[in-house]
């Protein structure tokens, strides 16, 4: 199971990919596109399981957590929007 740990491992790992690539426009603006794309397409899907990670450990601590059904529908369908309006 992931643990609130696990994701600040994950976010720290994608802060570093991104400040690469923010390196690698700095320092070379002409640097092959591809390259770039390939690596922005990798940080964008290490975001994307951060948040499925995340959103999963949430549910999982309410449903843990004692709480009524009627919050934990709410809280259920608030994540689910969330993560679908964001694609």
């Amino acid at each position: 199971m992931t643990t609130h740990k696990d994701l600040i491992t994950r976010l720290s790992r994608i802060e570093g990919q991104v400040a690469a690539l923010k390196r690698r426009l700095e320092e070379n603006p002409s640097a092959d596109c591809a390259q770039t794309l390939l690596q922005t397409k990798a940080a964008t899907n290490a975001l994307k399981r951060f948040a499925q990670s995340y959103a999963l450990l949430h549910a999982q601590d309410c449903i843990k957590g004692d709480v009524s059904r009627e919050s934990l529908t709410r809280e259920l369908n608030g994540i689910i929007n969330t993560a679908f309006t964001l694609s």
